[in-house]
Protein backbone atom coordinates (compact mmCIF):
# COMPACT_ATOMS: atom_id res chain seq x y z
CA UNK A 1 0.00 0.00 0.00
CA UNK A 2 3.10 2.29 0.68
CA UNK A 3 3.89 2.04 -3.22
CA UNK A 4 0.15 3.26 -4.52
CA UNK A 5 -0.98 7.16 -4.07
CA UNK A 6 -3.99 6.52 -2.22
CA UNK A 7 -1.96 7.99 0.74
CA UNK A 8 -1.74 10.98 -0.90
CA UNK A 9 -4.99 11.71 -1.78
CA UNK A 10 -6.36 10.72 1.51
CA UNK A 11 -3.09 11.57 3.92
CA UNK A 12 -5.09 10.92 7.03
CA UNK A 13 -5.42 6.75 6.11
CA UNK A 14 -1.56 6.42 6.50
CA UNK A 15 -1.01 3.53 8.05
CA UNK A 16 -4.75 4.24 9.81
CA UNK A 17 -4.18 0.30 9.88
CA UNK A 18 -1.61 0.20 11.89
CA UNK A 19 -3.09 -1.60 14.33
CA UNK A 20 -4.01 -5.00 12.90
CA UNK A 21 -0.30 -6.63 12.88
CA UNK A 22 -0.17 -5.99 16.42
CA UNK A 23 -3.23 -7.39 17.34
CA UNK A 24 -2.45 -10.88 15.65
CA UNK A 25 -0.95 -12.21 17.81
CA UNK A 26 -3.15 -11.28 21.15
CA UNK A 27 -5.91 -12.71 18.68
CA UNK A 28 -4.53 -15.54 18.34
CA UNK A 29 -3.59 -16.09 21.38
CA UNK A 30 -7.24 -15.28 23.02
CA UNK A 31 -8.99 -17.85 20.47
CA UNK A 32 -6.77 -20.78 21.26
CA UNK A 33 -6.75 -20.23 24.70
CA UNK A 34 -10.30 -19.69 24.89
CA UNK A 35 -10.49 -23.39 22.60
CA UNK A 36 -8.10 -25.25 25.21
CA UNK A 37 -9.81 -23.84 28.16
CA UNK A 38 -13.09 -24.19 26.41
CA UNK A 39 -14.03 -20.46 27.86
CA UNK A 40 -17.27 -18.75 27.11
CA UNK A 41 -15.65 -15.42 28.42
CA UNK A 42 -13.17 -13.29 28.56
CA UNK A 43 -11.60 -12.44 31.77
CA UNK A 44 -11.01 -8.63 32.76
CA UNK A 45 -7.30 -9.13 32.64
CA UNK A 46 -7.41 -10.73 29.55
CA UNK A 47 -8.16 -7.59 27.89
CA UNK A 48 -5.15 -5.84 28.79
CA UNK A 49 -3.22 -8.03 25.80
CA UNK A 50 -4.68 -4.95 23.88
CA UNK A 51 -3.14 -2.83 25.84
CA UNK A 52 0.00 -2.65 23.87
CA UNK A 53 -2.07 -2.05 20.69
CA UNK A 54 -4.06 0.95 22.17
CA UNK A 55 -0.29 2.83 23.15
CA UNK A 56 1.19 2.08 20.10
CA UNK A 57 -1.91 3.91 18.08
CA UNK A 58 -1.47 6.74 20.84
CA UNK A 59 2.30 6.91 19.98
CA UNK A 60 1.19 7.91 16.41
CA UNK A 61 -0.93 10.68 17.63
CA UNK A 62 1.75 13.50 16.48
CA UNK A 63 1.40 12.35 12.85
CA UNK A 64 -2.34 13.10 12.95
CA UNK A 65 -1.76 16.25 14.28
CA UNK A 66 0.00 17.40 11.07
CA UNK A 67 -1.23 19.74 8.88
CA UNK A 68 -2.71 18.06 5.32
CA UNK A 69 0.56 19.31 3.77
CA UNK A 70 2.96 18.63 5.86
CA UNK A 71 1.66 14.72 6.23
CA UNK A 72 2.04 14.57 2.41
CA UNK A 73 5.39 15.70 2.70
CA UNK A 74 6.72 12.91 4.93
CA UNK A 75 4.53 10.41 2.77
CA UNK A 76 6.42 11.75 -0.59
CA UNK A 77 9.53 11.22 1.65
CA UNK A 78 8.35 7.39 2.00
CA UNK A 79 7.94 6.81 -1.86
CA UNK A 80 11.42 8.17 -1.67
CA UNK A 81 12.97 6.74 0.75
CA UNK A 82 11.12 3.11 1.84
CA UNK A 83 13.04 2.69 5.29
CA UNK A 84 10.64 5.55 6.08
CA UNK A 85 7.59 3.57 5.91
CA UNK A 86 9.34 0.41 8.01
CA UNK A 87 11.27 2.35 10.45
CA UNK A 88 8.38 4.61 11.77
CA UNK A 89 10.29 8.00 12.59
CA UNK A 90 6.86 9.89 12.19
CA UNK A 91 5.64 8.92 16.20
CA UNK A 92 6.43 9.68 19.57
CA UNK A 93 8.78 6.84 19.94
CA UNK A 94 12.25 6.71 18.92
CA UNK A 95 12.56 5.69 14.98
CA UNK A 96 13.26 1.98 14.81
CA UNK A 97 11.54 1.50 18.27
CA UNK A 98 8.06 1.03 17.50
CA UNK A 99 8.54 -1.94 15.16
CA UNK A 100 11.14 -3.59 17.23
CA UNK A 101 8.68 -3.55 20.14
CA UNK A 102 6.02 -4.55 18.03
CA UNK A 103 8.43 -7.60 17.14
CA UNK A 104 9.15 -8.33 20.51
CA UNK A 105 5.61 -8.11 21.75
CA UNK A 106 4.24 -10.38 18.84
CA UNK A 107 6.86 -13.14 19.97
CA UNK A 108 6.07 -13.06 24.03
CA UNK A 109 2.61 -13.85 22.89
CA UNK A 110 3.46 -16.34 20.42
CA UNK A 111 5.90 -18.34 23.02
CA UNK A 112 3.02 -18.42 25.93
CA UNK A 113 0.74 -19.41 23.02
CA UNK A 114 2.94 -22.67 22.58
CA UNK A 115 2.97 -22.69 26.72
CA UNK A 116 -0.60 -23.11 26.73
CA UNK A 117 -0.53 -25.85 23.61
CA UNK A 118 2.52 -27.83 25.90
CA UNK A 119 0.10 -27.51 28.92
CA UNK A 120 -3.13 -28.87 27.42
CA UNK A 121 -1.59 -31.29 25.62
CA UNK A 122 -2.10 -33.99 28.15
CA UNK A 123 -5.20 -33.48 29.14
CA UNK A 124 -6.71 -34.02 25.16
CA UNK A 125 -4.23 -37.00 24.58
CA UNK A 126 -4.88 -38.44 28.32
CA UNK A 127 -8.87 -38.56 27.87
CA UNK A 128 -10.09 -42.08 28.64
CA UNK A 129 -12.01 -41.73 25.25
CA UNK A 130 -9.62 -39.89 23.16
CA UNK A 131 -11.73 -37.85 20.58
CA UNK A 132 -9.96 -38.01 17.12
CA UNK A 133 -12.07 -33.84 16.63
CA UNK A 134 -10.16 -33.11 19.83
CA UNK A 135 -6.56 -34.43 18.43
CA UNK A 136 -7.62 -32.15 15.38
CA UNK A 137 -8.28 -29.16 17.12
CA UNK A 138 -4.75 -29.48 18.54
CA UNK A 139 -3.21 -30.07 15.50
CA UNK A 140 -5.09 -27.21 13.80
CA UNK A 141 -4.00 -24.79 16.97
CA UNK A 142 -0.16 -25.82 16.31
CA UNK A 143 -0.78 -24.98 12.53
CA UNK A 144 -2.15 -21.62 13.56
CA UNK A 145 1.05 -20.95 16.36
CA UNK A 146 3.81 -22.19 13.53
CA UNK A 147 2.36 -20.15 10.82
CA UNK A 148 2.38 -17.26 13.75
CA UNK A 149 5.85 -17.49 14.07
CA UNK A 150 7.16 -18.20 10.33
CA UNK A 151 4.94 -15.17 9.93
CA UNK A 152 6.98 -13.17 12.02
CA UNK A 153 10.33 -14.35 11.11
CA UNK A 154 9.15 -13.98 7.28
CA UNK A 155 8.38 -10.09 8.89
CA UNK A 156 11.55 -9.49 9.72
CA UNK A 157 13.97 -11.08 7.24
CA UNK A 158 11.66 -8.75 5.11
CA UNK A 159 12.72 -5.61 6.94
CA UNK A 160 15.85 -6.30 7.61
CA UNK A 161 16.56 -7.26 3.75
CA UNK A 162 14.79 -3.95 2.69
CA UNK A 163 16.30 -1.49 5.21
CA UNK A 164 19.96 -3.26 5.19
CA UNK A 165 20.10 -4.04 1.26
CA UNK A 166 17.66 -1.64 0.14
CA UNK A 167 15.78 -4.79 -1.88
CA UNK A 168 11.61 -4.58 -1.98
CA UNK A 169 10.64 -7.44 0.02
CA UNK A 170 6.85 -7.33 -0.61
CA UNK A 171 7.05 -10.47 -2.27
CA UNK A 172 7.83 -12.15 0.85
CA UNK A 173 5.03 -10.55 2.75
CA UNK A 174 2.57 -11.53 0.20
CA UNK A 175 3.96 -15.36 -0.37
CA UNK A 176 3.75 -15.46 3.81
CA UNK A 177 0.55 -14.76 3.54
CA UNK A 178 -0.67 -16.54 0.55
CA UNK A 179 0.40 -19.66 1.89
CA UNK A 180 -1.37 -18.68 5.65
CA UNK A 181 -3.99 -18.35 4.00
CA UNK A 182 -3.83 -21.87 1.85
CA UNK A 183 -3.01 -23.79 5.14
CA UNK A 184 -5.50 -23.27 7.03
CA UNK A 185 -8.39 -23.19 4.47
CA UNK A 186 -6.90 -26.72 3.65
CA UNK A 187 -7.30 -27.81 7.22
CA UNK A 188 -10.71 -26.16 8.00
CA UNK A 189 -11.96 -27.66 4.77
CA UNK A 190 -10.79 -31.33 5.50
CA UNK A 191 -12.12 -30.98 9.39
CA UNK A 192 -14.78 -28.37 9.62
CA UNK A 193 -16.25 -30.08 12.68
CA UNK A 194 -12.70 -28.36 15.31
CA UNK A 195 -15.01 -25.31 14.84
CA UNK A 196 -17.11 -26.72 17.00
CA UNK A 197 -15.00 -26.76 19.67
CA UNK A 198 -13.42 -29.49 22.21
CA UNK A 199 -15.92 -32.78 22.88
CA UNK A 200 -16.06 -33.26 26.90
CA UNK A 201 -15.26 -31.34 29.89
CA UNK A 202 -11.23 -30.77 29.44
CA UNK A 203 -10.78 -27.93 31.89
CA UNK A 204 -11.11 -29.39 34.98
CA UNK A 205 -8.24 -31.39 36.43
CA UNK A 206 -9.17 -34.87 35.87
CA UNK A 207 -10.99 -34.64 32.14
CA UNK A 208 -14.23 -36.21 31.31
CA UNK A 209 -15.59 -37.12 28.82
CA UNK A 210 -19.06 -36.94 29.38
CA UNK A 211 -21.28 -35.33 32.38
CA UNK A 212 -22.26 -39.16 33.54
CA UNK A 213 -18.59 -39.67 34.35
CA UNK A 214 -18.41 -36.30 36.49
CA UNK A 215 -19.72 -37.86 39.88
CA UNK A 216 -18.93 -36.12 42.86
CA UNK A 217 -16.76 -33.61 40.97
CA UNK A 218 -17.76 -29.77 41.81
CA UNK A 219 -16.43 -26.61 40.93
CA UNK A 220 -16.90 -22.65 42.08
CA UNK A 221 -19.27 -21.30 39.74
CA UNK A 222 -16.98 -17.93 40.11
CA UNK A 223 -13.90 -16.96 38.46
CA UNK A 224 -14.11 -18.80 35.78
CA UNK A 225 -14.81 -18.22 32.12
CA UNK A 226 -16.01 -21.93 31.25
CA UNK A 227 -19.08 -23.63 32.16
CA UNK A 228 -18.79 -25.50 35.46
CA UNK A 229 -19.75 -28.90 35.36
CA UNK A 230 -22.18 -28.08 37.92
CA UNK A 231 -23.80 -25.56 35.72
CA UNK A 232 -23.15 -27.47 32.77
CA UNK A 233 -25.28 -29.88 34.59
CA UNK A 234 -28.21 -28.36 35.13
CA UNK A 235 -27.98 -27.26 31.78
CA UNK A 236 -27.82 -30.37 30.14
CA UNK A 237 -31.02 -31.57 32.26
CA UNK A 238 -32.71 -28.33 31.37
CA UNK A 239 -32.54 -29.00 27.63
CA UNK A 240 -33.61 -32.85 27.26
CA UNK A 241 -36.36 -32.24 30.28
CA UNK A 242 -37.98 -29.13 28.40
CA UNK A 243 -37.52 -31.10 24.83
CA UNK A 244 -38.88 -34.24 26.07
CA UNK A 245 -41.68 -32.80 27.99
CA UNK A 246 -43.04 -29.82 25.04
CA UNK A 247 -41.19 -31.70 21.90
CA UNK A 248 -41.04 -28.12 20.58
CA UNK A 249 -38.18 -29.79 18.21
CA UNK A 250 -41.37 -30.84 15.92
CA UNK A 251 -41.84 -27.19 14.77
CA UNK A 252 -40.28 -26.30 11.65
CA UNK A 253 -37.61 -24.09 11.36
CA UNK A 254 -36.91 -24.48 15.35
CA UNK A 255 -33.55 -22.45 16.42
CA UNK A 256 -31.36 -21.84 19.22
CA UNK A 257 -33.25 -18.83 19.61
CA UNK A 258 -36.04 -20.44 20.21
CA UNK A 259 -34.98 -22.83 22.79
CA UNK A 260 -32.99 -20.09 24.87
CA UNK A 261 -36.16 -18.36 24.87
CA UNK A 262 -38.56 -21.17 26.33
CA UNK A 263 -35.66 -22.45 28.76
CA UNK A 264 -34.60 -18.79 29.50
CA UNK A 265 -30.53 -19.68 29.09
CA UNK A 266 -28.58 -17.51 27.06
CA UNK A 267 -27.38 -19.30 23.87
CA UNK A 268 -23.60 -19.53 24.32
CA UNK A 269 -23.88 -21.26 26.76
CA UNK A 270 -26.52 -23.51 25.16
CA UNK A 271 -24.30 -23.86 22.49
CA UNK A 272 -21.17 -24.78 25.08
CA UNK A 273 -22.61 -27.35 26.60
CA UNK A 274 -24.38 -29.05 23.41
CA UNK A 275 -20.90 -28.65 21.77
CA UNK A 276 -19.47 -30.57 24.68
CA UNK A 277 -21.63 -32.99 25.80
CA UNK A 278 -22.84 -33.83 22.77
CA UNK A 279 -19.85 -33.38 20.22
CA UNK A 280 -22.16 -31.83 17.69
CA UNK A 281 -23.92 -28.31 16.75
CA UNK A 282 -27.55 -27.41 17.74
CA UNK A 283 -28.76 -28.16 14.60
CA UNK A 284 -27.76 -31.60 14.10
CA UNK A 285 -28.23 -32.22 17.80
CA UNK A 286 -31.85 -31.20 16.82
CA UNK A 287 -32.26 -33.69 14.19
CA UNK A 288 -30.44 -36.51 16.29
CA UNK A 289 -33.53 -35.95 18.57
CA UNK A 290 -36.21 -35.73 15.75
CA UNK A 291 -35.20 -39.06 14.34
CA UNK A 292 -35.07 -40.90 17.71
CA UNK A 293 -38.31 -39.37 18.01
CA UNK A 294 -39.86 -41.38 15.36
CA UNK A 295 -40.08 -44.56 17.37
CA UNK A 296 -42.28 -42.72 19.58
CA UNK A 297 -44.23 -40.62 16.88
CA UNK A 298 -44.96 -44.45 14.92
CA UNK A 299 -46.23 -45.72 18.38
CA UNK A 300 -48.43 -43.42 19.46
CA UNK A 301 -49.78 -42.40 15.97
CA UNK A 302 -52.50 -45.14 14.54
CA UNK A 303 -52.55 -43.80 11.33
CA UNK A 304 -48.38 -43.74 10.73
CA UNK A 305 -48.32 -46.26 8.14
CA UNK A 306 -50.68 -44.19 6.11
CA UNK A 307 -48.56 -41.14 5.96
CA UNK A 308 -45.67 -40.16 3.35
CA UNK A 309 -42.15 -39.25 3.94
CA UNK A 310 -42.64 -35.53 3.36
CA UNK A 311 -45.73 -35.62 5.92
CA UNK A 312 -43.49 -37.30 8.65
CA UNK A 313 -40.72 -35.53 7.71
CA UNK A 314 -42.43 -31.78 8.45
CA UNK A 315 -44.41 -33.39 11.99
CA UNK A 316 -41.14 -33.84 13.19
CA UNK A 317 -39.91 -30.35 12.18
CA UNK A 318 -37.94 -30.82 9.04
CA UNK A 319 -39.26 -28.43 6.44
CA UNK A 320 -38.54 -30.36 3.24
CA UNK A 321 -38.84 -34.09 1.87
CA UNK A 322 -35.03 -33.88 1.38
CA UNK A 323 -33.58 -32.59 4.40
CA UNK A 324 -35.71 -35.57 6.39
CA UNK A 325 -34.12 -38.21 3.58
CA UNK A 326 -30.82 -36.58 3.93
CA UNK A 327 -30.25 -36.65 7.92
CA UNK A 328 -32.04 -40.50 8.13
CA UNK A 329 -29.08 -41.71 5.60
CA UNK A 330 -26.47 -39.88 7.16
CA UNK A 331 -27.62 -41.42 10.79
CA UNK A 332 -28.58 -44.55 9.52
CA UNK A 333 -27.27 -45.39 6.13
CA UNK A 334 -30.64 -46.19 5.32
CA UNK A 335 -33.59 -44.53 2.78
CA UNK A 336 -36.58 -43.21 4.90
CA UNK A 337 -38.91 -46.24 3.98
CA UNK A 338 -36.19 -48.75 5.18
CA UNK A 339 -36.15 -47.42 8.18
CA UNK A 340 -38.93 -46.65 8.99
CA UNK A 341 -40.48 -50.19 8.50
CA UNK A 342 -37.14 -51.53 11.28
CA UNK A 343 -38.90 -48.83 13.42
CA UNK A 344 -40.03 -51.01 16.47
Amino acid sequence: MSTTSIYLEYPNSYKIFAWAPFSIAPFAYLYIKSVLHQSVRLRRKEFLLFLPVLLYMLNRIPFYLLSDGEKMQFILRTYQDKTLYLTEPEGLLPIQWAPIIRFIYLLTITIFTVYELIKSRKKIFNLKDINSNNQDIYRFHWIITSILFWGLIAAILGVIIQVKFNIQANGIFLISLWVEILVISIYLFSTPNILYGLIGWIQINNPVRSLQEAVGIMEEDEEISHVSIHKGRNIWLTINEHLQKKRSFTKIGYTIVDLSTEINIPMYLISAVINQEAGKNFNEFINDIRIEYLKTFKKEDPFFESYSNEYIGQKIGFASRTSFITAIKKRTGLLPKDYLDQLD
